[in-house]
This record gives C-alpha cells, sequence and structure tokens, in this order.
C-alpha cells in the first residue's frame, strides 16, 4: 500500500513540507510505504480542459505534471497539503488539482483512492481551504476518512516542527489515511 503525500507550498522546507512529511510518518508507522512530492519550483501550467483530453493518453501541456500524474495513480491514498494564502489555496496546489482533469478524463483513475487534507495558515482560510480540497477529491471519487484533515496555525518558517499540536494532527491524519487505505484495498 502506498501513500503519496504532495505539498503545494511554493517553498521547500516549509511548514507545509513539515507536516506532510510527519501525515507521512504517521502512514509508515501502519505499515505504507510512502513518497513526498514538492511542488516547490515545478512548472505547472494550469488546465486548458482541451476537448480532446486523455485521448492520447497523456496531456497536451508538456510539463512538469508528466512526472506527477503516475505517481498519482499508482498511490492508493493522496494526502494533499496547502499553505492558506489570501484565505485559499497556493496557485501551485490549484494548478495541479485542475491538472487532473486529464486523470478524470482517462476513466477516472483517481476514483477509490483515500484522501486527506493539510491546511496550513496563521489567520484563516482553514475551512475554506479544507472544504475546497475535499471537494475536489469527492469530485474524483475519493474516499475520506473521518477527520479527513489536518490545521495548523503556525505562520513563522519551520513553526510547525515545534507545533506539538500541528505535528500530532498531521500524524494521526496520516495514520487515519493509511489504515482506511488497507480497509479499502481488502
Amino acid at each position: 500500500m502506498k501513500v503519496l503525500g504532495i505539498s503545494g507550498s511554493p517553498r521547500k522546507d516549509g511548514n507545509t513540507e513539515v507536516l506532510i512529511m510527519e501525515a507521512l510518518e504517521g502512514a509508515k508507522a501502519k505499515g505504507a510505504n510512502v513518497e513526498f512530492v514538492s511542488l516547490a519550483g515545478k512548472d505547472i501550467k494550469g488546465c486548458v480542459a482541451h476537448p480532446t483530453c486523455g485521448q492520447a493518453g497523456k496531456c497536451l501541456i508538456d510539463d512538469d505534471m508528466t512526472d506527477i500524474y503516475p505517481k498519482m495513480m499508482e498511490a492508493d491514498a493522496i494526502i494533499i497539503g496547502t499553505p492558506i494564502y489570501f484565505g485559499n489555496m497556493t496557485s501551485q496546489t490549484k494548478a495541479l488539482l485542475d491538472r487532473t482533469y486529464l486523470l478524470s478524463k482517462m476513466g477516472r483513475k483517481l476514483e477509490g483512492k483515500v484522501g486527506g487534507v493539510i491546511a496550513v495558515g496563521g489567520r484563516a482560510g482553514h475551512e475554506l481551504t479544507t472544504a475546497c480540497l475535499m471537494d475536489f477529491m469527492t469530485l474524483q471519487g475519493f474516499v475520506l476518512p473521518a477527520g479527513a484533515f489536518a490545521h495548523s496555525m503556525v505562520r513563522e518558517i519551520g513553526a510547525a516542527r515545534s507545533d506539538e499540536k500541528s505535528m500530532k494532527a498531521a500524524r494521526a491524519l496520516g495514520e487515519r489515511v493509511a489504515s482506511l487505505a488497507i480497509k479499502v484495498r481488502t
């Protein structure tokens, strides 16, 4: 069983990445193989919803999503984390979600996967960001565990490492996602 963690932060080694890694540790504790993908520095263009999308078995846009698609399809579970920018997910995260249009057009390749969400921000937008990500997962046919999300109110770079509440919430999310993925597979 494989759990993929995706950080939608444009910043490497930021709080979102720290918490995704902690969630993956929780998944490992339940027996999962894990993989991490950071969108920081990646070139992911916006979706153009081309009328022939999926017919050739690949996206018409040649960018870094080409390497991410197989990882998403191979995973049994996917945890997506994003910092909150002006009350919602980052543009990098939104581009990733939109570009999964291809996977939907190729036969709902994400359907049946288990999903989890991490939202990180210092002020507001946690509920909206979480709702948007969970809505995406529902539309793609993901299965969500009870408590399919973890929130963190940290703001300063690296603060998540010393925030026991955030780290505990992320680890517990990874455990819940992995446990459900095991049940879904059997």
